[in-house]
């Protein structure tokens, strides 16, 4: 994992496991990304620093507003990437598993211009079965 990446993921690691059962331990995380609990205590130290998780070692996280922020961001990434593959003739289950992976790959801006095509692609495709 590298970078902006890297941070994602342990973001949607840490909202897995809170929504889950109300919290994430640093432990689960590693065993969850396949790193080590020292990178993992690390890389949580430098998202406390970055603003987007509140965290007290061996008391746990919580995300913040920003952390929360980047996730919906994510979403949104993800879920135009997958409404993408599917109009492309994807099978849902694939077309998410790789939406998963797009999702990191992408930044802002094109992901704005991919959710105003998909959009522009679903509604050509009302008009052209209505």
């Amino acid at each position: 994992m590298r970078g902006r990446e890297d941070r994602e993921k342990y973001l949607e690691a840490i909202d897995y496991f809170i929504k889950l059962h109300g919290y994430a331990r640093p432990l689960e995380i590693a065993e969850y990304l396949k790193v080590t609990p020292a990178s993992v205590s690390q890389m949580l130290r430098k998202l406390a620093e970055d603003g987007l998780i509140n965290y007290q070692k061996y008391r746990g996280m919580t995300l913040t507003e920003k952390g929360r922020e980047i996730l919906k961001k994510l979403n949104e990434k993800e879920q135009s990437i997958y409404e993408l593959f599917v109009l492309m003739g994807c099978d849902k289950k694939m077309a998410y598993e790789k939406a998963c992976i797009f999702e990191h790959l992408i930044d802002d801006d094109l992901a704005a211009r991919l959710k105003n095509f998909v959009n522009k692609l679903k509604e050509k495709e009302i008009v052209a079965t209505a």
